[in-house]
């Protein structure tokens, strides 16, 4: 008797030690359970917040951008129109503008040039033999974010007297276009000269404003 109540007691305690033991296991999976998901929620969350940081970042330097291209935009707007308004700097030039586009042409256009030079050789009284160059039209870069000046090269070639030879020279010194001369050739006398002329001149292309499109990533702002 003493030994089945004692076996009884011993059963129960084991019964209950293993209901602990299983409520410790609980507990313990439930609490990982809770730790692990917590810290994958908390991961999740900070790569969320630290990719709208990034977009709140692009969007404010796009903003400012936007902001100080429309400022320079009124400001370039109310020169011109000042620039425009006065009286023409050179004669014969209906607006500023118009000389301004004279002087450095926005296009590449060589047949253009040749017309131009002729009508200056025969208004300084020179023949026209021949005006010789590179007529890259098909491949010059016509307009550009960021133009530079460009050069196009040529070689004349005319014959007239010794004043009109000089007249042309003068001519081109005075001409609202610029031209640098790099090499000057003389045959002949004095009543009827031949000279070669080796010469520069420039154009600008015209600028383009390019609106771009950012894709904003977990690593960064990609173009």
């Amino acid at each position: 008797m003493f030994s089945l109540r004692k076996s009884l007691e011993f059963s129960t305690k084991q019964s209950l030690v293993d209901k602990d033991n299983n409520f410790i296991l609980i507990l313990l999976s439930v609490t990982s359970f809770i730790v692990v998901f917590c810290l994958i929620g908390s991961n999740a969350l900070y790569k969320r917040i630290s990719y709208q940081d990034k977009v709140i970042s692009a969007r404010t330097t796009a903003d400012n951008q936007l902001k100080a291209n429309i400022s320079s935009s009124n400001t370039l707007q109310s020169a011109y129109d000042a620039f425009e308004a006065q009286k023409p700097v050179v004669s014969g030039v209906s607006k500023n503008s118009v000389m301004v586009l004279d002087a450095l042409p926005s296009k590449y256009d060589f047949p253009a040039l040749v017309t131009s030079l002729s009508k200056l050789m025969a208004i300084s009284g020179l023949s026209v033999q021949s005006i010789n160059g590179i007529d890259a039209e098909v491949t010059a870069v016509q307009s550009s974010p960021d133009p530079k000046v460009i050069p196009i090269n040529f070689q004349l070639t005319g014959s007239g007297s010794y004043g009109a030879v000089s007249t042309f020279i003068s001519n081109l010194e005075k001409s609202i276009r610029p031209i640098t001369i790099t090499n000057i050739a003389f045959t002949g006398s004095d009543a009827k000269l031949t000279v070669t002329i080796k010469a520069t001149t420039y154009y600008q292309p015209e600028k383009t404003f390019q609106i771009t499109q950012s894709v904003v990533t977990a690593s960064g702002v990609a173009k």
